[in-house]
């Protein structure tokens, strides 16, 4: 027993050995597999989540920094989060510690939508990240620039390798860039589909619109530009998240009404897809995402997996 203690001993000064050796180690929260840390988490009968570190505890030459990635979509992806960042620090030789959330929870709720209630980025979850003191906050593509100013020591990534990946799954010959027509889901959107037009070198950009009742808001179709184009154009949709989805099937069948044999792509930075995929199947040859928020099984999706190194 005693000559297996030492054993165990030995191959851990072994791991912290080759932590310090890397430039930056990695905690995958999300694919304990492709972590450089292992981790366990335990979970108690009042809910409570704690996590434990397979590291050693002694004083060490050289100081690491260690990025945490995890997929941020509920509190109790915080408290683990909270609870690593906290582990981490207790070793003296962790001299930093980011964080890398591609899908940032409640970024949609960027201001006060009316009264009663709170701007629940600035007032409730970005204070705690904060609260944390992360050297670094990458996510990717957000929703709006809201979270930087709400976010300390905040670093996004476009949607440019997603999109780039897509087109090339869509349409990889020759000349594909005038095959393609980009539509933006809103004027909102606008900017940053013109920032993927510009990338990619495509020319081909419309706009949907909402058409709303004056009185109630309510939304009473929706309207897609469909300038003369050629017959193999196809249609691409962008943008950062596909909750339900009735927003992109309203602009597919907007778009079909007009050209009932074109082909319409959708692709989505975090899919959630809480309505399922029976309408997003009916109208899309095709649906690409990530999978910031979650792993899911449609044929009809392409997933990139971003948990894995």
């Amino acid at each position: 027993m005693q000559g297996w203690i030492i054993i165990k001993i030995i191959l851990v000064f072994y791991i912290v050995l080759k932590l310090i050796n890397m430039s930056v180690t990695r905690l995958n929260l999300a694919n304990p597999d492709d972590s450089d840390v292992k981790f366990k988490i335990s979970k108690f009968p009042d809910g409570q989540q704690s996590i434990t570190l397979d590291m050693v505890d002694a004083d060490l030459p050289n100081k690491i920094t260690v990025s945490i990635t995890s997929r941020l979509n509920s509190f109790k992806d915080l408290e683990i989060i909270i609870a690593a960042n906290q582990a981490l620090r207790e070793f003296s030789y962790v001299e930093n510690v980011k964080l890398n959330v591609p899908y940032f929870l409640g970024a949609r709720s960027d201001r006060k939508f009316e009264a009663g209630t709170c701007n629940y980025l600035k007032n409730v979850i970005c204070p705690i990240i904060n609260s944390q003191n992360f050297s670094r906050v990458t996510v990717l593509d957000p929703h709006s620039d809201v979270l930087e100013a709400c976010l300390n020591n905040y670093h996004k990534h476009n949607n440019h390798r997603l999109v780039k990946d897509a087109l090339t799954h869509i349409d990889n010959k020759d000349g594909a860039q005038n095959r393609i027509c980009l539509v933006s889901p809103d004027a909102g959107a606008y900017k940053k589909i013109f920032d993927v037009a510009k990338e990619f070198k495509i020319d081909n950009i419309v706009t949907a619109t909402k058409v709303r009742d004056l009185k109630t808001g309510k939304i009473l179709h929706t309207e897609v530009p469909t300038p003369e184009m050629h017959n193999d154009i196809k249609y691409v949709i962008v943008d950062d998240i596909c909750d339900g989805g009735r927003t992109f099937t309203e602009i597919a069948k907007a778009i079909k009404a007009v050209r009932p044999t074109a082909k319409i792509y959708l692709i989505v930075t975090h899919g959630i897809f809480s309505a399922g995929f029976g309408d997003l199947n009916s109208q899309f040859e095709k649906i690409f995402s990530t999978n910031s928020y979650g792993d899911f099984d449609n044929s009809q999706l392409l997933q990139f997996n971003l948990f894995k190194n």
